[in-house]
């Protein structure tokens, strides 16, 4: 059996195109997937299936939000948000640390109090379609 190669190696129109493609797409979805939603510019907090209220986060304070168990104080910092006291048994809402992306969600489940991140330009995330 002969396999020995001497067939030409010119690149056709069709091998341009893929080529193409593919300087076009990688640049695309390294865009895609790296781009941040927009910056955050205010926050909604629901308390106990109240109203929720929404709330600036472009001057610095805390605001005390009654819930189930208590009273939950939320901390707002240089355009991030925490919950830096809650009275539920495992602090997990505490833990969880300060968070600056809109769409982001703070939950104290046993408090029943929950906040969103809000920017003016949502932007849709990995899952939506």
């Amino acid at each position: 059996m002969n396999r020995n190669f001497t067939g030409s190696l010119e690149i056709k129109i069709g091998d341009w195109l893929i080529i193409l493609c593919c300087l076009l797409l990688i640049p695309m979805a390294w865009v895609m997937t790296t781009h941040q939603p927009g910056a955050t510019t205010a926050i909604e907090i629901t308390a106990d299936d109240k109203t929720p209220v929404i709330y600036s986060v472009t001057n610095n304070h805390s605001v005390k939000v009654t819930g189930e168990l208590g009273q939950s104080v939320i901390e707002i910092r240089d355009g991030k948000v925490r919950f830096s006291d809650s009275p539920c048994n495992s602090k997990v809402c505490i833990l969880s640390g300060w968070h600056q992306h809109s769409g982001d969600h703070i939950i104290c489940l046993p408090n029943k109090v929950g906040i969103t991140l809000l920017s003016q330009n949502e932007l849709f995330d990995g899952i939506n379609f």
